[in-house]
């Protein structure tokens, strides 16, 4: 299967603060729209969310009575980047489209003493609420603000948190899948492995209060980050690339929407003024394994997971960047389910340890299949000449085609002993009655992938923020039981090989238009190509 897709949104954004006036939308901005309305008539539309959070809150004096006209400076803690506001008549203030980081708020007002509130922390999608008191005083006297801000968003009805960046480097991550840390919410249980659907074996796929795995929607920066095909989740960064992500679970805002399962908002790191970065390599192997119930060795693994990441200043306070590289080269070991496979008495065409053969032939008298064979052995003939020939009616049931349950070595069809002995491997498991009928093996499979990614964040002004984002990754698997979805079995030797490559590009425009009112365009392209083929690893065909 091979498949692309360009997905697009426009997003404008109005927040109102209580008693703010709203500005109708323009002439040229209709128009605007519409044009881009009309060209993503073309494309296939797909639902994006924002990754920004909110600062709002009210200031006022020491007796309680609000102060409008303040300013307000919002500094970025790690690119210096800053934004301004001023307080309206209520003394209400909001700043809209924050991204996720660590902030400084300064508070001045003529006649009275600057505050500054630093560290403040901006999650994904999060609302922090911060109200101040100012003290009469000189302006360019500074007070220290050390109060906490409120843990509870009082804004919003929406269920659901955001897993920050500590949580993702410190907690154990199976594979280094950050979306297994999902399972940390209520209502969130994982589904790998279920073989419930299609996917279903893939990293991150959660069932969110009962509902299916397909359910869930992913974002990346605000982008679509779903598997077209079956709807999971396709674009995971590298854990190390990751900033934080929100899972909604419940109550979602407007802004979401297109499936009836969870949201989860992902947000990667962005470069700030200083340069930094990290190089790393994990490693398993089975060592400290044990083995499976159903097992009959321990399965093999090696696994190596490595990369690096690099991010910094291309313009200090202006302009940054962050690349990250993931490898991973793992081999494992891959159960087989048991299978009944014929006993070596068998292969040699002795059955007589089993049970009698009764059966419907529905077209033709064994005597006929036997004499189509031209097989003129002297058992062989016997054994006709003992079902009358050619008399016995066709349909009928025959217990007892060869009396003894032996077929003799010239009734058997030397290319169907040749594929046997090729093909089919011998038993090596016991039934429940003690007999060796059963097979079962742990070969080896592989599972290699690389990936890019790179992030670019420019201002362009102290209204207007340029985002760029480009994922890459190649994805290679070989699985030696091909599944049924490639029509293949479940004996070792008829094995499948997978190619997925998947790559998205992002770009979002932020523009301030005023204190209350935010436009945000965002284009995204995701394109994805997977292609699972037939791999038996026999060297030669059987004639």
């Amino acid at each position: 299967m091979l498949g692309a897709q360009a997905v697009a949104d426009w997003q404008f954004f109005q927040r109102k603060i209580p008693e703010a006036h709203m500005h109708p939308t323009s002439s040229p901005w209709a128009t605007r729209c519409l044009v881009v309305l009309l060209w993503l008539g073309s494309c296939t539309l797909a639902v994006a969310q924002s990754t920004g959070g909110r600062i709002l809150g009210r200031v006022a004096d020491q007796t309680g009575a609000v102060l409008a006209g303040v300013n307000i400076t919002l500094l970025n803690e790690a690119t210096g980047v800053n934004r301004t506001t001023q307080t309206n008549s209520s003394g209400d203030y909001t700043f809209l489209e924050v991204q996720p980081g660590s902030y400084t708020l300064s508070f001045e007002q003529k006649g009275f003493k600057t505050n500054v509130r630093r560290s403040i922390t901006v999650e994904v999608n999060g609302v922090v609420t911060l109200n101040m008191s100012m003290a009469v005083g000189e302006t360019k006297e500074t007070v220290e603000v050390t109060s906490e801000a409120p843990l509870v968003d009082t804004t919003s009805t929406q269920l659901g948190a955001v897993v920050n960046q500590q949580a993702i480097a410190n907690l154990p991550l199976n594979a280094r899948d950050t979306y297994a840390l999902l399972q940390l919410q209520p209502g969130v249980q994982s589904q790998i492995g279920s073989d419930l659907f299609y996917g279903s074996d893939k990293p991150g796929v959660v069932s969110v209060n009962g509902g299916r795995g397909r359910s869930n929607n992913y974002s990346v920066n605000g982008g679509d980050g779903n598997d077209q095909f079956a709807n999971l989740p396709v674009v995971q960064p590298s854990p190390d690339s990751i900033q934080e992500f929100r899972v909604i679970t419940n109550t979602f805002d407007a802004e979401y929407g297109r499936n009836s399962g969870a949201v989860v908002n992902v947000v990667t790191k962005s470069g700030t003024n200083s340069l930094h970065g990290d190089v790393y390599e994990y490693f398993r192997n089975k060592v400290l394994n044990a083995r499976g119930y159903f097992d009959t060795v321990k399965p093999d693994l090696k696994q190596n997971q490595f990369g690096a990441t690099l991010g910094g200043p291309i313009k200090k306070d202006r302009s940054f960047f962050f690349g990250s590289y993931e490898g991973r080269r793992i081999i494992q070991g891959i159960s087989s389910d048991t299978v009944t496979v014929p006993t070596d008495q068998e292969r040699l065409g002795e059955f007589s340890a089993g049970s009698q053969f009764a059966g419907t032939l529905s077209t033709q008298t064994v005597a006929d299949i036997l004499t189509a064979r031209n097989w003129t052995g002297t058992p062989c003939t016997t054994a006709i000449a003992n079902l009358g020939g050619s008399a016995p009616t066709a349909g009928m049931a025959w217990a007892r085609i060869f009396p003894t349950n032996v077929i003799p070595r010239d009734c058997q069809d030397p290319v169907s002993l040749a594929l046997l002995q090729q093909y089919v491997p011998h038993a090596n498991v016991t039934d429940s009655s003690g007999s060796l009928t059963l097979f079962q093996a742990v070969p080896n499979g592989d599972n290699n992938a690389d990936q890019f990614t790179l992030r670019l964040d420019h201002r362009i002004s102290d209204r207007q923020q340029l985002n760029a984002y480009y994922y890459f990754t190649n994805h290679k698997e070989f699985d030696p039981f091909a599944k049924f979805e490639s029509g293949g079995a479940n004996l070792p030797g008829f094995g499948a090989n997978t190619n997925e490559r998947f790559q998205q590009w992002n770009l979002t425009h932020t523009w301030t238009l005023n204190n209350t009112t935010v436009n945000e365009a965002r284009f995204t392209y995701f394109r994805e190509g997977q292609l699972t083929f037939l791999h038996p690893q026999h060297t030669f065909l059987v004639t």
